[in-house]
Protein backbone atom coordinates (compact mmCIF):
# COMPACT_ATOMS: atom_id res chain seq x y z
CA UNK A 1 0.00 0.00 0.00
CA UNK A 2 1.41 3.41 -0.96
CA UNK A 3 2.02 6.21 1.51
CA UNK A 4 -0.74 8.25 -0.14
CA UNK A 5 -3.23 5.38 0.18
CA UNK A 6 -2.27 4.95 3.84
CA UNK A 7 -2.82 8.68 4.41
CA UNK A 8 -6.28 8.60 2.81
CA UNK A 9 -7.27 5.73 5.09
CA UNK A 10 -5.92 7.64 8.13
CA UNK A 11 -8.00 10.69 7.20
CA UNK A 12 -11.08 8.49 6.81
CA UNK A 13 -10.48 6.83 10.18
CA UNK A 14 -9.98 10.18 11.89
CA UNK A 15 -13.29 11.38 10.39
CA UNK A 16 -15.02 8.20 11.60
CA UNK A 17 -13.63 8.58 15.13
CA UNK A 18 -14.68 12.24 15.30
CA UNK A 19 -18.10 11.39 13.91
CA UNK A 20 -18.59 8.74 16.59
CA UNK A 21 -17.38 11.07 19.35
CA UNK A 22 -18.91 14.39 18.26
CA UNK A 23 -21.45 13.65 15.54
CA UNK A 24 -24.59 14.09 17.61
CA UNK A 25 -23.22 17.21 19.29
CA UNK A 26 -22.23 18.70 15.92
CA UNK A 27 -25.74 18.11 14.60
CA UNK A 28 -27.21 19.80 17.69
CA UNK A 29 -24.87 22.81 17.53
CA UNK A 30 -26.85 25.79 16.14
CA UNK A 31 -24.09 26.99 13.78
CA UNK A 32 -22.85 23.61 12.55
CA UNK A 33 -26.32 22.06 12.46
CA UNK A 34 -27.77 25.02 10.56
CA UNK A 35 -24.99 24.88 7.98
CA UNK A 36 -25.44 21.12 7.60
CA UNK A 37 -29.14 21.55 6.86
CA UNK A 38 -28.47 24.35 4.35
CA UNK A 39 -25.66 22.42 2.65
CA UNK A 40 -27.70 19.21 2.51
CA UNK A 41 -30.52 21.05 0.72
CA UNK A 42 -28.07 22.67 -1.70
CA UNK A 43 -26.30 19.36 -2.40
CA UNK A 44 -29.61 17.61 -3.07
CA UNK A 45 -30.69 20.39 -5.45
CA UNK A 46 -27.44 20.47 -7.41
CA UNK A 47 -27.19 16.66 -7.47
CA UNK A 48 -30.76 16.50 -8.79
CA UNK A 49 -29.84 18.98 -11.52
CA UNK A 50 -26.75 16.93 -12.36
CA UNK A 51 -28.92 13.84 -12.76
CA UNK A 52 -31.63 15.56 -14.82
CA UNK A 53 -29.10 17.31 -17.08
CA UNK A 54 -27.20 14.07 -17.77
CA UNK A 55 -23.97 15.07 -16.00
CA UNK A 56 -24.13 12.25 -13.44
CA UNK A 57 -24.67 9.59 -16.10
CA UNK A 58 -21.96 10.93 -18.42
CA UNK A 59 -19.39 11.36 -15.65
CA UNK A 60 -20.19 7.98 -14.10
CA UNK A 61 -19.72 6.22 -17.42
CA UNK A 62 -16.46 8.04 -18.04
CA UNK A 63 -15.15 7.38 -14.51
CA UNK A 64 -15.70 3.66 -14.90
CA UNK A 65 -14.30 3.48 -18.43
CA UNK A 66 -11.28 5.75 -18.22
CA UNK A 67 -10.89 7.09 -14.69
CA UNK A 68 -11.61 10.50 -16.17
CA UNK A 69 -11.18 13.51 -13.95
CA UNK A 70 -11.83 11.29 -10.91
CA UNK A 71 -8.12 10.56 -10.81
CA UNK A 72 -6.31 8.95 -7.89
CA UNK A 73 -4.76 12.15 -6.54
CA UNK A 74 -8.16 13.83 -6.11
CA UNK A 75 -9.07 11.36 -3.40
CA UNK A 76 -5.73 11.92 -1.72
CA UNK A 77 -6.50 15.61 -1.25
CA UNK A 78 -9.44 15.17 1.14
CA UNK A 79 -8.75 15.88 4.79
CA UNK A 80 -10.57 14.64 7.85
CA UNK A 81 -12.67 17.82 8.26
CA UNK A 82 -14.11 17.44 4.74
CA UNK A 83 -14.67 13.75 5.36
CA UNK A 84 -16.33 14.46 8.71
CA UNK A 85 -18.67 16.89 6.94
CA UNK A 86 -19.54 14.09 4.54
CA UNK A 87 -20.25 11.66 7.40
CA UNK A 88 -22.45 14.28 9.08
CA UNK A 89 -24.35 14.56 5.79
CA UNK A 90 -24.86 10.79 5.73
CA UNK A 91 -22.16 9.75 3.25
CA UNK A 92 -20.59 6.36 3.76
CA UNK A 93 -16.82 6.50 3.51
CA UNK A 94 -15.29 3.51 1.70
CA UNK A 95 -12.72 1.30 3.36
CA UNK A 96 -11.06 0.35 0.08
CA UNK A 97 -10.69 1.86 -3.39
CA UNK A 98 -13.37 0.45 -5.70
CA UNK A 99 -11.91 1.51 -9.06
CA UNK A 100 -8.18 0.82 -9.43
CA UNK A 101 -6.27 3.98 -10.32
CA UNK A 102 -9.27 6.21 -9.65
CA UNK A 103 -10.17 8.53 -6.82
CA UNK A 104 -10.60 6.65 -3.54
CA UNK A 105 -14.19 7.95 -3.32
CA UNK A 106 -15.46 7.10 -6.80
CA UNK A 107 -17.18 3.84 -7.49
CA UNK A 108 -19.22 2.25 -10.24
CA UNK A 109 -22.21 4.32 -9.16
CA UNK A 110 -20.26 7.59 -9.02
CA UNK A 111 -18.89 9.58 -6.12
CA UNK A 112 -19.64 8.35 -2.60
CA UNK A 113 -19.16 11.85 -1.14
CA UNK A 114 -21.95 14.36 -0.61
CA UNK A 115 -19.80 17.49 -0.53
CA UNK A 116 -16.78 17.63 -2.77
CA UNK A 117 -13.80 19.76 -3.74
CA UNK A 118 -14.12 22.65 -6.13
CA UNK A 119 -12.36 20.74 -8.91
CA UNK A 120 -14.78 17.83 -8.58
CA UNK A 121 -17.75 20.13 -9.01
CA UNK A 122 -16.38 22.80 -11.36
CA UNK A 123 -14.46 20.86 -13.97
CA UNK A 124 -16.34 20.25 -17.18
CA UNK A 125 -14.33 18.50 -19.88
CA UNK A 126 -14.79 19.70 -23.48
CA UNK A 127 -16.96 16.68 -24.29
CA UNK A 128 -19.27 17.39 -21.35
CA UNK A 129 -19.53 21.09 -22.23
CA UNK A 130 -20.47 20.18 -25.81
CA UNK A 131 -23.05 17.67 -24.54
CA UNK A 132 -24.62 20.07 -22.01
CA UNK A 133 -24.50 23.40 -23.80
CA UNK A 134 -23.57 26.78 -22.38
CA UNK A 135 -26.87 27.51 -20.62
CA UNK A 136 -26.79 24.25 -18.62
CA UNK A 137 -23.09 24.68 -17.74
CA UNK A 138 -23.77 28.21 -16.45
CA UNK A 139 -26.66 26.96 -14.29
CA UNK A 140 -24.50 24.15 -12.92
CA UNK A 141 -21.74 26.63 -12.10
CA UNK A 142 -24.22 28.86 -10.26
CA UNK A 143 -25.53 25.97 -8.18
CA UNK A 144 -22.06 24.59 -7.53
CA UNK A 145 -20.84 28.02 -6.41
CA UNK A 146 -23.54 28.14 -3.74
CA UNK A 147 -22.69 24.61 -2.64
CA UNK A 148 -18.95 25.35 -2.40
CA UNK A 149 -19.57 28.51 -0.40
CA UNK A 150 -21.73 26.64 2.12
CA UNK A 151 -19.19 23.80 2.27
CA UNK A 152 -16.40 26.25 3.05
CA UNK A 153 -18.47 27.86 5.82
CA UNK A 154 -19.25 24.41 7.26
CA UNK A 155 -15.59 23.36 7.25
CA UNK A 156 -14.65 26.54 9.14
CA UNK A 157 -17.48 26.00 11.66
CA UNK A 158 -16.49 22.35 12.16
CA UNK A 159 -12.86 23.32 12.72
CA UNK A 160 -13.90 25.86 15.37
CA UNK A 161 -16.27 23.36 17.01
CA UNK A 162 -13.67 20.59 17.14
CA UNK A 163 -11.01 22.97 18.43
CA UNK A 164 -13.32 23.99 21.28
CA UNK A 165 -14.38 20.41 22.00
CA UNK A 166 -11.03 18.66 21.76
CA UNK A 167 -8.29 20.93 23.08
CA UNK A 168 -5.32 18.73 22.20
CA UNK A 169 -3.91 18.96 18.70
CA UNK A 170 -5.68 16.73 16.18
Amino acid sequence: MSEAETNVKKQIEKARVLHAALGAACLADPEVGGLLVALDLRVKASDSFMVSSGVAMACGRCAEATGSCCFKEMGESYGFIELLANRLLGAELPRERELPGGCFFVGKKGCTLKTRHSFCLNYFCPELIAFLGEKTVLELQRQVGEQLSLGWELERALTRYITRSIPERL
